[in-house]
């Protein structure tokens, strides 16, 4: 299968006055035409700042020191800010977790999507109108073309998202990167969601990023699972195998944490310890301290291993094909 982006060896520090925060450190993976993969991890593991480096998104004291980045084989990772502005929003699209980082309080609707739609070529006001009013009746938004005549806050919070949605999917892109965007809806609205962004893949073959820290949210849209810690990815796989049996003892802690793996009456299971801070991290694997498996062995960084055909994993005790 053809990628269409590829990512490789990516690395991206923060420099302060402690030294170089390492948020993404040698990360690796691909992404076909139609694919959905999912992103996860804890808060920091760096899931989010692989997102922004993607499309180029890091500003000062960040920045990209190492890596590749190719979307068809073109290496996005020094291309001149214009060239990069030409990339987002045409070929590659983002929804933030907050729609307020995506919608302009003081422009309509309607006026956002035409400035969307204009910022890649010359369009009438009448084609403009109409592809906004599709994209929003196709995420779900009623009235459509009464709609285009609002402002933000005449919409509520799942809506506000939908229209982020739109917007990314107005010059139909080939790769969206999505970070956490149901994050902040309740669950009825976010099930609608996944379903859509679901149906709206299969449909025009867009491939997405799907970033989230909750693995049941993934696990119901993603078809591959990249699980990251520390600035790594740690383990991937086929979302149905990773869930089934996973390799890393991350990941198996991650699961066992889920409400729905707890027998009722019973605590949920907890990953010992807490992630410890990238300006402080252990030699070696970065989840030695948390880990239950770990011996002197772990003083070294363990390699990203291939298991089979399609999963891979970083850990010099895996597990052997059983949850932990």
């Amino acid at each position: 299968m053809t990628a269409l982006l590829a990512v490789s060896d990516l690395a991206t520090h923060f420099a302060t006055r402690q030294g170089a925060l390492k948020a993404v450190d040698g990360v690796s993976f691909s992404i076909a035409e139609g694919e959905i993969i999912g992103l996860v991890g804890e808060s920091g593991s760096g899931k989010s700042v692989t997102g922004f480096s993607i499309l180029g998104l890091i500003d000062p004291p960040g920045r990209i020191v190492g890596g590749s980045v190719k979307l068809r084989g073109r290496e996005l990772v020094g291309l001149p800010a214009r060239d990069l502005r030409a990339i987002r929003g045409r070929e590659i699209a983002m929804v933030f977790q907050d729609p307020s980082a995506t919608l302009n309080p003081v422009l309509t609707i309607g006026m956002q999507m035409r400035l969307a739609l204009e910022a890649h070529g010359a369009v009438g006001e009448a084609d403009a109108r109409t592809r906004s009013v599709e994209v929003l009746a196709r995420v779900g938004i009623p009235d459509a073309g009464r709609r285009l005549d609002a402002y933000p806050h005449q919409f509520s919070g799942g809506m506000r998202q939908r229209v982020a949605i739109a917007i990314a999917l107005l010059n139909r892109p080939r790769l969206i990167i999505c970070d956490e965007p149901t994050t902040a809806l309740d669950v009825s609205i976010q099930a609608q969601i996944l379903t859509e962004m679901r149906d709206l893949a299969r449909e025009f073959g867009t491939a997405m990023i799907w970033i989230s820290h909750d693995l049941a949210t993934v696990s119901s849209i993603a078809s591959r699972l990249l699980v990251m810690y520390a600035g790594r990815i740690i383990e991937e796989g086929p979302v149905a195998d990773v869930l089934r049996e996973p390799r890393h003892p991350y990941t198996a802690g991650l699961l066992a944490s889920l409400p729905a793996n707890a027998r009722p009456g019973m605590d949920l299971r907890q990953i010992p310890g807490s992630t410890p801070s990238l300006f402080d991290l252990p030699p070696g694997c970065a989840f030695q301290p948390r880990c239950e498996r770990r011996s002197d062995a772990c003083i070294v960084m363990p390699e990203l291993v291939a298991v089979g055909p399609a999963r891979r994993h970083r850990c010099h005790h895996p597990l052997a094909g059983a949850q932990a």
